[in-house]
């Protein structure tokens, strides 16, 4: 398992006892833990083929990648919909970065 990477069954840990915000591309859960910056990416299978949902994985995981430094410690998980299968990766970033704002707000 590459470090860094939530696997999938610590999925639930995260929606259990996290917080979650969303916006019309993205949602973000979100668990404080102390032990780093872990991530993971959820594409249902509704949204298109695997080389479809392997693109939105990889935009998701970019647009993410400034914001490992600065962000606070814990868990992530994005669970992409069906709205950003359309978008550009401009797009997704903007989403992301809303996020991630709102999320340090809390």
């Amino acid at each position: 398992m590459a470090p860094g990477r939530i696997p999938a069954p610590s999925y639930r840990k995260v929606y259990a006892g996290g917080r979650s915000i969303s916006n019309r591309f993205l949602v973000l859960y979100y668990l404080p833990e102390p032990s780093g910056i872990r991530m993971g990416v959820s594409v249902p299978a509704r949204l298109g083929k695997a080389t479809v949902r392997n693109k939105l994985r990889r935009q998701v995981k970019e647009a993410f990648r400034p914001f490992l430094p600065g962000s606070l410690p814990g868990q992530f998980v994005f669970i992409v919909r069906r709205a950003a299968s359309t978008a550009s990766f401009q797009d997704i970033a903007e989403a992301i970065k809303g996020l991630v704002k709102r999320m340090e707000t809390q």
